[in-house]
């Protein structure tokens, strides 16, 4: 998942390198050092950088993707999946939503995704489009299309204004950190009630046994923290001492064995695991009926688009701005320095999938920094993860469309909030880390923020207290700097 040294706050010009070398083992499958080492040998092509989709040409990102794809890659593009199937369930189930036309359009957004970004941008629910929906007074499906196109049409304005680039610039680092801190803590507590709580109001435990039961729980806990849990720091060896076969130190090949844990594929071994227990409940295989969705053109009522507006597009509005856009751009930069996403871009491309796909019936999506930070915890690296992911849901999609809902919704629920809870340590790692030079009233911006989203479980009001919080400072600051130079 991470180096141990991801998780400490610490400042100094020399973080960026200490998280390299106690993490080496990323850069073999960073995109952009892969890109840099086949142009060293010759190819032009190759190089890194935000060339877009025909920049480069389809042919050679696939070459790129193809040559970075391992196992791990393909384990990664599994990591989102906590909160993915869970929203993409409920909102088939209890509001109608079509789950075939949604996945195959999300597998076409995940597939373009992957070769405009080339690193692991997820595609995710709009989750308070969702949390409303599936609430005690529920959408109708056109109300939740309808938000969907809404929201979309609003951030593409912005993105292709290059309005969002200008927010993000404004907007402190350290607030937007804190809402990843916040986010993922968020995530943490949903991902262990899923896996331990059979009821969400923490009123009754899992039984024991059962394929949801927590015997379950503790064996994928384990094997996940296991598997992904940040290592020590190796044991010095004194000069000369150790040395085995081929001048490789004792030291050196126990660090080799200790990271060789890291490329275990564990969320595909989960949802491999998942896939076969969901198998084997009543039912589960009955539904099943080939062939793809016919996907349905939106047509609401002036009543469903005034009800879908202001009852879920208007609440989603600022967690798609801060989350899905400035905050995932945050994170993919401290990701993967070679290959940022630029807020525009990002907000662009959140604009063009919902209002091309809610029109046509798909559940509303974005992206967003937890889902990014959950697919690079458990191993993606590139785009090819993503690729592979759409590649999946394509299939699927076509192959039983709808039907596809009846085994989806028998998937243990303790699995997925697993692999939610792991996931979410990614992201409050990363917000928690310090940049060279960040001072006390940084890391108190970090933490109002975080505690607010928290308290509120809610992005846009922790960003308002954050906000807030450095325009005082900055008026604090200007009073007692002034002060200083009129006693002098």
């Amino acid at each position: 998942m991470t180096s141990a040294g991801e998780y400490e706050i610490r400042g100094g010009d020399d973080a960026r390198a200490n998280v390299a070398s106690s993490d080496a083992h990323r850069s073999a499958t960073d995109v952009g050092a892969l890109a840099r080492a086949v142009s060293s040998e010759g190819d032009d092509d190759a190089r890194p950088g935000r060339d877009g989709v025909f920049g480069l040409g389809v042919a050679v990102k696939a070459k790129r993707m193809w040559r970075s794809f391992t196992w791990r890659e393909a384990s990664g593009a599994m990591g989102d999946l906590g909160t993915f199937l869970p929203l993409l369930v409920g909102m088939s189930i209890e509001n109608g939503v079509d789950a075939g036309t949604t996945i195959l359009f999300t597998g076409a957004y995940n597939v373009a995704t992957a070769f405009l970004y080339e690193i692991p941008m997820p595609v995710q629910p709009m989750k308070t489009i969702a949390a409303v929906a599936l609430g005690e007074d529920p959408l109708t499906t056109n109300e939740i299309l309808v938000a969907g196109f809404f929201v979309s049409a609003i951030v593409f304005a912005l993105g292709a204004t290059k309005t969002m680039d200008a927010f993000n610039r404004m907007t402190p680092t350290a607030v937007v950190q804190g809402m990843q801190v916040g986010l993922g803590m968020l995530l943490a507590r949903k991902g262990f009630v899923l896996a331990v709580y059979a009821s969400s109001d923490l009123s009754r435990a899992r039984k024991m046994t059962g394929v949801d039961g927590l015997l379950v729980t503790i064996v994928a806990f384990c094997g996940v923290m296991y598997a992904c849990a940040p290592e020590y720091p190796p044991a010095t060896t004194p000069a000369g001492a150790g040395a085995g076969e081929l001048g490789v130190s004792t030291t050196e090949a126990k660090e080799r064995k200790r990271r060789a844990r890291h490329y275990v594929p564990t969320a595909l071994i989960l949802v491999g695991v998942g896939i076969v227990m969901a198998m084997t409940k009543k039912g589960a295989l009955n539904g099943l009926r080939f062939g793809p969705s016919t996907p349905k053109v939106l047509n609401a009522s002036r009543a469903e688009i005034r009800r879908g507006i202001v009852r879920a597009g208007v609440p989603q509005l600022p967690l798609t701005t801060l989350n899905s856009v400035i905050s995932v751009c945050a994170l993919s930069k401290e990701l993967f320095p070679d290959l940022p996403a630029s807020p525009s871009s990002v907000a662009t491309s959140v604009g063009v999938m919902n209002i091309v796909g809610c029109w046509m019936g798909a559940m509303p999506s974005c992206h967003g920094a937890g889902g990014l930070a959950a697919q690079y915890a458990f191993g993606a690296r590139g785009g090819g993860s993503i690729a592979f992911l759409g590649a999946c849901k394509l299939i699927l999609g076509l192959v039983f469309g709808s039907s596809l809902t009846h085994l989806l919704e028998r998937f243990p629920k303790n699995i997925l909030g697993v692999m939610l809870f792991s996931s979410s340590l990614e992201l409050m790692g990363m917000g928690l880390k310090t940049k060279p030079g960040w001072q006390q009233h940084q890391k108190y911006l970090v933490m109002v923020t975080a505690a607010v989203t928290v308290a509120t479980k809610s992005t846009a009001i922790g960003f308002a207290a954050g906000a807030g919080t450095h325009l005082l400072m900055e008026i604090q600051r200007r009073i007692e700097v002034g002060s200083v130079e009129a006693t002098q």
